[in-house]
């Protein structure tokens, strides 16, 4: 989670709109949507990341010692500084009845939305 200074706001969410989702759909570019999330891709950094994940070693993932101070880059490339999502901040109410949050390339998916004291 980081190194938490302060909690700005806190609240409860009703139950996920796609929780069982996993799927790599091609659009307009690569979209990976892995439950409420789904994170846009140029078409090179996706075949870049595809080319990365094919060389990690699933033993040492699975046999890591996972603890809070224990810490190893598995893989790493280098990206593009800038791509066309870098500025985008929308938030959409969706014909459906649930929202989307876009924040630079990650969509989040929200059902009814209650603040917290209001």
């Amino acid at each position: 989670m980081g190194r938490v200074a302060k909690i700005i706001a806190q609240g409860e969410v009703g139950k996920p709109l796609f929780n069982r989702r996993a799927c790599i759909d091609l659009c307009e570019n690569v979209h990976l949507h892995y439950r409420n999330l789904r994170l846009e891709f140029p078409k090179e950094e996706f075949l870049a990341l595809l080319d990365m994940l094919r060389g990690l070693d699933p033993k040492e993932i699975a046999n890591f010692p996972y603890a809070p101070e224990a810490f190893k880059e598995a893989a790493r490339i280098e990206l593009p500084e800038t791509t066309e999502f870098d500025s985008r901040l929308v938030v959409e109410e969706q014909v459906e009845g649930h929202y989307h949050v876009h924040y630079r390339n990650l969509r989040i998916e929200l059902g009814e939305m209650k603040c917290p004291g209001g």
